[in-house]
């Protein structure tokens, strides 16, 4: 790795077979390992690289370091028996490699080929591993187990089962048919409104050529429009030029006018500048003077100032004096004081000198003669030390040979090799029973399993059935609803209308109601407005000769006899046309289809909207329905109880499935489990007969150490006679350990004296020097004093003889102001006079030169008018060429006319075009291109319908390739389950030195959806859930239920990041021990980060982590097996 995260240089871990450790303090990079691991195979949430983005995991600088821009990481793995994908399948060695660049995103490699991170991901979880794999775990992780729900948990199976893979493409399959399906729907909906634009386009084809007729006749009229205008912008012209070349020569003429009046103003303004000139200089001379006058005033009052200053300093300077000379003075007193203390001085230094140098030879005898005496005691001291340390580690060593002694002749003892292998013939006789029970209870499952699936057929059938036949009652119903509805719909008519209660053969309906109409609403016998009155006679009438009686085919109610009496029925009109003139009074004639011909000579033709009719029809339905209402209800009855017959007997199918599969897991386990006992206790017999073989050997090495102990043990004497010695020498040495101290003691204090006497020598010697200095600056300050002194006096001398000077300036001042007033008013003067000349010839200028400025805009406004007649012209001579695309001479042409005169006015030319205009905008918008656009909706329509007939095909397979995965994923699922479940309760046992544990499929029927429930019994304890656990049993089963994993789906590699932090010594041997089983029995590779002294002895080689730079990693590497072949050599 290289720019991850602290590793800004190339950081390379190998992580080879059995265990590799990484140690170091916290905070150091440890952890970047792993994290740097999880992403190069695949791990794409910030969030789970601890960081806010992925642009964290760059190098981001430290105090010395630049910030990296780029992150790399390459893993390199083995594919010598070519387990990779298809894709990346032919190479020995595969290199895994992800790039990221800061603001650039990243990008993976495999074999140096660019690759998509879905395949780097599906590479890693096809062989169990993964950034979110349980291979890389850590405290975290087992924390998530114990808290996860069993659902959650069901991650672990399927990595056993090595599914994961599975569900992926299972999922990618899954949004690749829901994105089918959803093409497909948006490919009907394109297809409805490609319909749809067809046939608008069709329309917009008819509108189109309707559009290019009124365009032709706009063509001719727009022609004709601009052809006239044209003509009146060439007339237009002709008359702004002649008026232009007449402004011109009036122009010409004012301008020589004003030239002339020009020249006499500029000769009278070159007259000006002298005069003002000679004005401002004699005005600056008279200001000049004024100023002069005011500064002699000024000049005074400073004078007076200065007078005032240079008294104060003279006072100030005579009590400076006064001051230095009495400083002067406490200089000489101080001087005499210092020369007296420094004569003081010495004499001390001289008196106490030769005692110092007495007291330190003294003390150089007494620190040898203690050197002396301390040797003396460090020899007697280390004899008897060395003497009791050999006595007292033989005498260890003999117990310890002789505790040894007994316990392998008690551990060779233990080992009942008779009953070993007793107890191995008995397993493998268990074994071979299990499997046999094994196989019965898979045939019996597999045939419940058949037999549930007819069953799960056939419920689905009837289930289908009752549907169906639910439906049909539901149809029904609701005709049944809608018929009552609109049965009972009587107007205004509260009572029940004659109609319901009659019955009248199919067919003759509409002849009833063309006769009667309205009045079959009306009810029998009694109405709140009218009704039928029942009872009444009808005499001899009877219906016209040669009709059938309208009354024999109505019943249902006596009130219509009379009405029906003299009614007949014929085939057709002719028949009753011919009939008619011989009907007698109360005598009508009507036919099927519902024309009526009465005796008055009244006819009407049938009516589509005949409501009794209808009504008639609609009640006779309702009966037909009501009947079927009643048969379909008996017919789903029994389909009802036929759908649960079929679901009893598929419920108690499914029971049996259950029931079987639940025999069969049981059956599997006990097999499982007499498998394992047969090997463990085959293993258990080899191992005690080589263990017996081992403990043989050792005990004839330990009878032989023990007898060369014992003989070493005589040789040793007796120590008394070197303690005496040891004691004799302590005395002395602390004889002159006091005698050093009492000459250290003295010599100090003589040293002090000398020290504290030179002190006070140096700072009396400078002391004087300074006073010194002092008398002598004193004594140059006062002369320098009295100097400025007399300076001062001369100052006031010369201040005192100015006055007069200023006043004989001011006088000599006044008279050269007067003068210099006179000369500037007459210089004024003749400036005015000039000044009003100019003003004269100026205004006679402006008079001429605004009769030029009219000339001149006359000039401008013809040249405009000849300009914009020409501008005219040329955008007439534009819009010609983008409307007609033809020059001005070809305009007649298409007008259709010889010359502009015969047009007429160009208004009315206008109300033509706008007209026509007019007609074109009511036609609306026009698509010109209609037809070939219809043409290409057709073709699209037709590719379309292809591409919908290949999606229906790529949906169905799909489906079935889902449903593939989904049987293929229970199935690798469920033969997992029992095998982790085997490792998980001998991993159990392991890990607590007992107790009972298992694994339990919850929550749902297929195990695709089910929950994964972890129960365990540690020793002395009942069996219960693992989240009712203490702490570190949960750790403890947390780290059995993954190890079981890995027994039953091996990864390559296994990540453990300090999960050994929460188990105490114990549990970390057995944590240790058993993860050498794992690597003894897998080809994985453990890399482990740990603190605990007892894992890092027991890894094969470690890697240590340093920060000797804040924010910076450093990777060492030891080979801890290299490291004990080193030291076995060195030995021998």
């Amino acid at each position: 790795m290289a720019g991850f995260k602290s590793f800004a240089e190339v950081a390379e871990v190998e992580i080879e077979s059995g265990l590799t450790g990484i140690v170091g303090p916290n905070g150091c990079g440890k952890s970047n390992v792993v994290e740097g691991l999880r992403w190069v195979m695949g791990e794409s949430s910030a969030r789970q690289m601890r960081g806010g983005e992925m642009d964290d995991v760059i190098f981001a600088g430290t105090d010395q370091r630049p910030a990296r821009n780029l992150a790399e990481i390459t893993l390199k793995l083995d594919n010598s028996k070519r387990n990779a994908p298809a894709e990346f399948n032919n190479d020995d060695e595969l290199e895994i490699t992800r790039k990221i660049e800061r603001g650039k995103g990243s990008s993976y490699y495999v074999n140096a080929k660019p690759a998509r991170a879905r395949d780097v991901q599906l590479l890693f979880a096809d062989t169990a591993t993964g950034a979110r794999s349980s291979g890389i775990v850590s405290q975290g992780r087992i924390g998530a187990i114990v808290g996860a729900k069993p659902v959650d948990r069901r991650a672990l199976l399927e990595e056993a089962a090595n599914i994961r893979g599975l569900h992926a493409r299972r999922h990618e399959a899954e949004l690749r048919l829901r994105g089918a399906e959803t093409n497909l729907e948006r490919l009907d909906d394109v297809i409805a409104g490609l319909v749809e634009q067809r046939d608008s386009l069709k329309k917009q084809a008819r509108q189109a050529a309707r559009y290019r007729s009124v365009a032709d006749r706009i063509r001719q009229a727009e022609a004709q429009l601009l052809f006239a205008r044209w003509a009146n912008a060439q007339n237009d012209l002709a008359n702004a030029e002649a008026d232009f070349n007449q402004a011109k020569l009036l122009v010409a003429t004012r301008t020589e006018d004003a030239a002339k009046i020009a020249t006499t103003r500029s000769e009278l303004a070159a007259q000006l500048p002298p005069l003002r000139e000679a004005e401002a200089a004699r005005a600056a001379e008279y200001q000049r003077l004024a100023i002069g006058h005011d500064e002699l005033d000024r000049e005074e009052a400073r004078l007076k100032d200065a007078l005032s200053q240079l008294d104060a300093r003279q006072t100030q300077i005579n009590a400076d004096i006064t001051r230095e000379n009495g400083l002067r003075e406490d200089a000489k007193i101080a001087i005499e004081s210092l020369a007296s203390e420094t004569e003081t001085l010495q004499q001390q230094i001289d008196e106490a000198a030769p005692r110092r140098e007495a007291a330190h030879a003294e003390l150089e005898i007494a620190r040898a003669d203690a050197n002396t005496a301390e040797a003396a005691l460090a020899d007697a001291s280390a004899l008897l030390r060395s003497a009791a340390t050999s006595r007292n580690g033989l005498t260890t060593r003999l117990n310890d040979l002789l505790a040894r002694r007994e316990t392998a002749s008690r551990n060779l003892a233990d080992l009942s090799l008779d009953t070993l292998s007793t107890q191995s013939k008995v397993s493998k006789t268990g074994l071979i029973e299990a499997e046999a029970d094994f196989t019965n209870a898979r045939k019996m499952l597999e045939q419940a399993e058949d037999t549930l699936g007819d069953a799960q057929t056939l419920a689905d059938t009837t289930k289908a059935d009752e549907r169906e036949t639910e439906a049909h009652i539901t149809r029904i119903q609701a005709e049944i609803d809608a018929l009552e509805y609109l049965l009972a719909d009587n107007g205004d008519n509260e009572d029940t209308p004659i109609v319901d209660q009659l019955s009248v053969e199919e067919g003759m309906e509409t002849a009833l109601a063309a006769y009667l109409a309205d009045e079959l609403t009306a009810p029998a016998d009694a109405g709140t407005h009218s009704y039928w009155r029942e009872g009444m006679a009808h005499g001899d009438l009877t219906p016209p000769d040669g009709t059938l009686p309208l009354g024999d085919f109505v019943s249902g109610s006596n009130a219509l006899s009379v009405a029906l009496a003299g009614v007949g029925v014929v085939e057709d009109e002719a028949t009753a046309e011919s009939i008619q003139p011989s009907l007698r009074p109360g005598q009508a004639v009507t036919t099927k289809n519902g024309h009526l011909w009465r005796w008055d000579g009244f006819v009407r033709h049938a009516s589509q909207n005949d409501r009794s009719a209808e009504r008639i029809r609609q009640r006779r339905r309702l009966d037909a329905l009501e009947k079927d209402a009643v048969k379909a209800g008996k017919d789903a009855q029994k389909m009802v109880e036929k759908t649960a017959a079929a679901q009893q007997a598929f419920d108690a199918n499914r029971a049996a499935v259950q029931d079987a599969r639940q025999k069969s897991i049981a059956s599997e386990q006990r097999f499982g489990e007499a498998r394992r006992h047969a090997e463990s206790d085959a293993l258990k017999l080899a191992a005690g007969e080589e263990r017996a073989t081992e403990l043989a050997a050792i005990l004839d090495t330990l009878v032989a150490d023990i007898k060369v102990c014992e003989m070493q043990l005589v040789e040793l004497g007796d120590e008394s006679m070197l303690a005496k010695q040891e004691t004799t020498c302590r005395a002395t040495a602390e004889h002159a350990r006091q005698r050093l101290s009492e000459a250290m003691q003295a010599d100090t204090r003589l040293e002090e004296i000398l020290r504290s006497a030179g002190e006070r020598l140096t700072t009396s010697s400078a002391e004087q020097t300074a006073w010194q200095g002092r008398l002598d600056g004193a004594a140059s300050r006062v002369a320098e004093l009295e100097t400025r002194f007399e300076s001062g006096k001369l100052e006031q001398q010369r201040l005192l003889q100015m006055p007069g000077d200023i006043e004989k300036r001011r006088l000599e001042m006044g008279d050269l102001l007067e003068a210099a007033n006179d000369a500037r008013q007459e210089a004024s003067d003749l400036l005015v006079k000039a000044e009003s000349q100019l003003s004269e010839v100026e205004t006679a200028q402006r008079i001429a030169e605004g009769a030029l400025g009219e000339a001149r805009e006359t000039q401008i406004r013809t040249e405009g008018a000849q300009e914009r007649g020409k501008g005219l012209l040329q955008d007439l001579k534009d819009r010609i060429h983008e409307k007609l695309d033809c020059t001005p001479d070809q305009i007649a042409e298409i007008a259709n006319v010889e010359s502009a005169d015969a047009l007429p006015p160009v208004a009315a030319l206008d109300d033509k075009v706008q007209r026509l205009l007019r007609e074109r905008d009511n036609i609306g918008p026009v698509n010109l291109r209609a037809e070939v656009e219809m043409e290409d909706v057709a073709s699209r329509i037709a590719s379309m319908e292809a591409e919908s007939e290949d999606l229906l095909a790529a949906i169905a397979k799909l489906r079935a390739a889902i449903s593939q995965l989904n049987r293929e994923g229970r199935e690798r699922l469920l033969a997992s389950f029992a095998e982790v479940n085997g490792h998980f309760k001998e991993l159990f046992k392991k890990l607590f030195g007992g107790g009972t544990a298992e694994l339990q499929l919850t929550e749902a029927d297929d195990p695709l959806e089910a929950g994964l429930e972890i129960m365990a019994s540690p020793p002395g304890k009942r069996l219960q859930s693992l989240s009712l656990l203490s702490g570190g049993e949960q750790a403890l089963t947390a780290l059995a239920i993954i190890f079981a994993v890995f027994l039953t789906n091996p990864a390559p590699i296994c990540v453990l990041d300090e999960v050994d932090a929460p188990l105490d010594d114990s549990n970390v041997a057995r944590f240790c021990d058993l993860l050498r089983d794992i690597v003894g029995k897998t080809d994985t590779r453990f890399l482990v980060i740990t603190h605990h002294r007892m894992t890092m002895a027991r890894m094969d080689r470690l890697f240590g982590i340093t920060m000797e730079q804040r924010g910076l990693s450093k990777l060492v590497s030891v080979d801890l097996q290299a490291a004990e072949r080193m030291r076995d050599s060195a030995v021998a």
